[in-house]
């Protein structure tokens, strides 16, 4: 990006900070892949559920901005539980994400949190077109994608293990419009692979 454009010195300053935090998500990706391989734990830590999706917003607001989506983060900010917090801010990176590439013209992200019993229920709703019918049912299988050009089809697959992993679970609900997600997490884990 800063090759390719004619930006100022405050754009550049402005684009800096987020092209740093991308390679450090890259480089605990890349981290997390060796150690799926050879069976290495991450450390978990309480960590505020409102914070780690505030992470994952802040570093996809340029392209936020850019498109005009809002992204809502309605998730109180006192509400902790025991995550790796690299790979959950990653969950909400890719959903995020996702929903980015469905609204190139605009739209809004709702996130927000519900307690039910020993659990947090997180939405994650857009306002795009909704997940294609023909890739509903196998939408977290590795290599499922909906024709996106840059897209591998791995992000939903290892998101959803990402969740599996903590305990919980990650699945798309049917609705009318848009597309929505929900994640399931304990509020209680001794111990998050």
């Amino acid at each position: 990006m800063l090759l390719d454009l004619d930006l100022s010195p405050a754009q550049v300053k402005r684009l800096a900070p987020n092209i740093h935090r991308a390679t450090g998500r890259m480089r605990e990706l890349l981290s997390d892949l060796a150690c799926a391989g050879g069976g290495s734990k991450s450390t978990s830590e309480i960590c505020k559920v409102h914070d780690v999706i505030a992470g994952a917003s802040e570093a996809l607001s340029p392209m936020a901005e850019k498109q005009s989506v809002r992204i809502l983060n309605n998730v109180p900010g006192g509400i902790e539980i025991l995550l790796v917090r690299s790979r959950m801010e990653r969950v909400f990176l890719n959903l995020i994400t996702n929903a980015l590439e469905a609204m190139p013209h605009g739209g809004e992200i709702r996130i927000g949190l519900r307690m039910a019993e020993n659990w947090v229920l997180i939405k994650v709703e857009d306002t795009g077109p909704g997940i294609p019918r023909g890739i509903r049912d196998r939408l977290f299988e590795p290599f499922v994608t909906a024709g996106k050009s840059n897209g591998l089809g791995l992000g939903l697959a290892t998101s959803r293990q990402t969740v599996l992993d903590h305990g919980g679970d990650l699945w798309t609900e049917p609705v009318a419009a848009g597309a929505h997600f929900t994640i399931r997490l304990p509020i209680t884990r001794d111990e998050v692979l």
